[in-house]
This record gives structure tokens, sequence and C-alpha cells, in this order.
């Protein structure tokens, strides 16, 4: 459960840097189909980056990993995440 938000963080903070123009659409999908998305929506998100087995294998587990927490918790972090996206550090 901690790996998963530890993630979700990261990864926000990582589309948030200055040094990005723009969130890619793609990664989106991925984010958004791992708390929200069947698991082979979530692969076919993940296909489209073409990773290696090692790495799907990796995503795999992060997606059971999210499938064990609570509705509510994966609800706050979808809230947090469109607050993050809406923020003027991410705009």
């Amino acid at each position: 459960m901690k790996l998963a938000v530890i993630l979700t963080l990261a990864s926000l903070a990582l589309c948030c840097s200055l040094a990005s123009a723009e969130i890619c659409p793609g990664f989106l999908n991925v984010i958004k189909t791992l708390f929200v998305g069947t698991l082979s929506s979530y692969e076919a998100a993940l296909e489209f980056f073409v990773p290696d087995a090692d790495m799907k294998d990796g995503m795999i587990q992060l997606r059971n990993l999210v499938d064990t927490l609570p509705s509510n918790t994966t609800e706050n972090i979808l809230k947090f995440t469109g607050k993050v996206l809406k923020s003027p550090a991410c705009a």
C-alpha cells in the first residue's frame, strides 16, 4: 500500500516538475487505469510504452497492491492527483 502511494506521488512530482512542458496523455492513462481501470485496460495502457517483461511484471504487482487498498484511499489518491494537476505549479 505504501509503495503504491509513494510511486504515485513520485510520478506526480516528475510530471509537474518545472522542466516538463506538458504531461504525457499516455502516462495519465496509465495512472488512471492503475486506480480505476480493469487489469486488462491497465496492461493495455502499459503496452503503449513497450515495457520489458520485468517492468511489466513490476507494474502488474503494483496494480495488485492498489487493488488491496480501501476504496476511500483510492478515491483520496485520485482527488489529490486531480488537485495537483490543476495546481498553479503544474500549469
